[in-house]
């Protein structure tokens, strides 16, 4: 390398003064790693795939973090709020990590106290899996009492594209906001502003057509909530939480019937509806209930909420990729089993 640059000053002595930093480098990968830190680039195999195919080039470099890696690509349930959020609002992301950590589902988050915090608490409270995207600080994070025992029980993951020593900023907050929601399979605004982190957070993924996005929608709404309704995302109340017997497949069914009622009102202007990515959720619940008892076409349409034509669709995809198995099954439809390999 020093020698493709010769001739060329500035670059030469740029270059020779970071190889003479390699030690210095060494020594604080090292301090890292023994206080549990882990450091992923995006040429290491480990690096989410979510991020690699959501950003592409937008991707984070490198990544910073504590706690099972695996849970990165793993999806999940984000849940963001403003800081200064209403006694309903925190309620309201209490239940809904309880509810997630109770199906299998990981809270998606940040540490910033108020409905962020609450959804995290509430998840790890009841054993969930949660993935803290930071802002600032890991390294003061990974010592936090409220979080020690929960990483090392494998039940925590912290991530962060910034150094683990960085300070708070604003900017950092708002890039970090766009992470959250490329590390998920749905997300859900339960407070904001008309203005800030939040609600820019929140646009952005409607504006490039990111994960189906919920909106919490119990009265009195708040203008910024009232505003993102309008703007198309879907409503979700207490009662919905509480009531639904999974989250996760109400989430999938009234997802698909928003899109099927988007692209139906979209056709006249030529536009297309965002993309879904439940299939992940879809696949997970479909392998633990076909492992016990086989499961017709009819049924698993039942079971999730959804048209048939979506049904043949992912059960197509699964049997491709070889999770599942078609039975022909005498005198009737085929039966569907999760195959042993399945992971």
């Amino acid at each position: 390398l020093l020698s493709l640059c010769m001739g060329k000053k500035e670059k030469s002595s740029r270059l020779s003064s970071l190889l003479e930093r390699t030690n210095e480098l060494e020594e604080v990968i090292a301090a890292w790693s023994e206080a549990g830190i882990w450091v992923l680039g995006e040429r290491d195999k480990e690096y989410p795939l979510r991020l690699r195919q959501r950003l592409i080039s937008a991707r984070p470099p490198l990544l910073f973090g504590a706690g099972t890696i695996d849970y990165l690509d793993q999806g999940g349930v984000c849940i963001v709020g403003s800081r200064d959020s209403p006694k309903p609002a925190l309620h309201f992301s209490a239940t809904l990590g309880e509810k997630c950590a109770g199906e299998g589902l990981t809270v998606i988050s940040s540490d910033m106290r108020g409905v962020d915090r609450d959804a995290v608490s509430s998840a790890l409270d009841r054993s969930g899996r949660v993935v803290i995207v930071l802002t600032d600080r890991l390294e003061k994070a990974v010592t936090a009492k409220r979080y020690r025992q929960v990483v090392a029980d494998g039940l925590l993951t912290m991530v962060t594209p910034f150094s683990p020593n960085a300070g708070f900023s604003v900017a950092n907050a708002m890039r970090a906001n766009r992470y959250r929601y490329a590390l998920s399979d749905v997300a859900v605004v339960v407070e904001t502003r008309r203005k800030g982190g939040i609600w820019s957070g929140a646009d952005e993924n409607r504006n490039e057509g990111g994960v189906p996005a919920f909106v919490r929608s119990d009265q009195p709404m708040s203008p910024g909530n009232l505003a993102l309704q309008h703007l198309g995302l879907m409503p979700l109340t207490q009662q919905d939480i509480e009531t639904v017997d999974s989250l996760g497949n109400f989430f999938i069914s009234r997802a698909i019937n928003h899109q099927e009622g988007t692209a139906g009102g979209m056709a006249s202007v030529g536009k297309t509806p965002a993309p879904l990515d439940f299939y992940s959720m879809f696949l997970s619940e479909l392998q633990t209930i076909a492992a016990s008892t086989l499961q017709t076409e009819s049924e698993i349409m039942k079971h999730f909420g959804i048209e048939r034509a979506q049904a043949q669709k992912w059960l197509k995809r699964a049997e491709h990729e070889g999770d599942v198995e078609k039975i022909d099954a005498k005198g009737g439809e085929p039966v569907w089993t999760s195959r042993p390999s399945a992971g």
